[in-house]
């Protein structure tokens, strides 16, 4: 038997962070991961700048910026009219500390925060250990979980379940997981190509319902990242024989783009009916998921850490009740499904639906105000705060 306060199912961002900001508030944590090591598969690789603040708080911010790239606009392309509409980071530059996207594979930053992890006595990180099991009572957790050395039980007071969209915390909760899964898969390829010498910039949304694509530069020059969407009625195991195709046909005819990594997942909208249950907390994808079109999936799952970071360590040290810790659920929950969602779907429409010529004509004259005018840009883009919750100690005075 293991014990902590509290045991983090998943070793992913989301959950690395989450153990991380537990152990600067002198929590005692264990982080149960199935992989063997941090996983390289092409994921989240774009941060936006709203959680750059919490970044720096974690103590991750200045590394994160020396591995990764800085950027200070993205751009949204309508191959359609021969638009591009950028949007200008720098309005912000009165308005906020740190003005700037961050492109940087999300198993560069894992690894950055395990750095911060390896120098805590109060964590441990239990590498290929899968849940199997979980069970609690009025006094704790128990999670069964088989690892190198067999089954092993880790008791503990809490539970935070950052294992994903399959979460097996969420499932032994019983909790639903209601919503819809978009037709589509996205395909995200790495190429060592630069996609600058194609007149691409580092950060672009091309709009087109046959050539869509999230397109980011995240090394110098290489690689850059080339995400496009295809029917799920085509079968997963010819992804690959596909890929070249669906590449060159954004490219012009004399490049052939060489991919050094590729991933295939599908896209839903879906969320836990509530991200508490007793002891049992969730986070990030493990209570939500939605497409990755507007980046408001991981900004959300840092967000949702942040907040139940800052409540459990509350909760643990005893100055405030444990009832707080629905309020994390009712905030964070509210957020995706008022904010995060509907946002990540009217991107997803735009970026690749966009069929109806009315219908795009009528959404990219917004965007074409809001891109024409810095102030409407500031706006548009402070808007993204909203996304944040209000910090505990604002809703509740903390016993010193």
């Amino acid at each position: 038997m293991t014990t902590h306060d509290v045991t983090v199912v998943g070793g992913g961002p989301v959950g690395l962070l989450t153990a991380l900001g537990l152990a600067q508030a002198g929590v005692g944590v264990t982080v149960l991961e199935a992989a063997t090591t941090v996983v390289r598969a092409p994921r989240t690789m774009l941060f936006h700048w709203s959680i750059m603040a919490e970044l720096e708080r974690l103590g991750l911010l200045a590394a994160a910026t020396s591995a990764g790239l800085v950027q200070r606009s993205w751009t949204l392309a309508v191959p359609r009219t021969g638009e591009e509409l950028v949007f200008d980071l720098s309005v912000l530059d009165d308005s906020v500390e740190h003005p700037f996207t961050l492109h940087l594979g999300q198993d560069a930053l894992s690894e950055i925060a395990l750095a911060r992890l390896s120098a805590m006595s109060n964590v441990r990180i239990e590498w290929d250990t899968s849940a199997r099991s979980f069970e609690q009572d009025g006094h704790g957790c128990t999670v069964s979980a088989v690892g190198p050395a067999g089954e092993r039980d880790y008791r503990s007071a809490w539970v935070v379940a950052a294992d994903g969209a399959h979460s097996i915390i969420r499932r032994q909760l019983g909790l639903a997981f209601p919503g819809m899964t978009w037709p589509e898969r996205f395909v995200a390829t790495d190429l060592d190509l630069d996609l600058a010498t194609l007149g691409y910039g580092p950060s672009v949304a091309r709009a087109d319902p046959m050539l869509g694509a999230l397109v980011a530069q995240f090394g110098e020059p290489v690689p850059w990242r080339y995400t496009y969407a295809e029917s799920l009625t085509l079968p997963d195991h010819s992804i690959v024989d596909r890929m070249p195709a669906v590449l060159r046909a954004s490219l012009p005819d004399d490049v052939d783009p060489q991919v050094t990594a590729w991933a295939a997942f599908r896209m839903h909208e879906r969320v836990a009916d509530r991200f508490r249950v007793g002891r049992a907390l969730l986070v990030g994808d493990s209570a939500h998921v939605t497409n990755p079109s507007s980046g408001y999936g991981v900004v959300g799952g840092f967000f949702d850490s942040a907040l139940l970071v800052e409540t459990l360590a509350a909760v643990i040290h005893g100055d405030v009740p444990e009832d707080m810790l629905d309020h994390y659920s009712d905030v964070r929950r509210r957020v995706f499904t008022e904010i995060s969602s509907p946002v990540s779907s009217e991107r997803k429409q735009l970026i690749f639906d966009s069929h109806d010529p009315v219908g795009l004509e009528a959404d990219l004259e917004h965007y074409r105000r809001i891109t024409g005018d810095r102030d409407l840009m500031r706006r548009a883009m402070l808007a993204e705060r909203e996304l944040q919750s209000e910090p505990l100690l604002s809703k509740r005075n903390m016993r010193v």
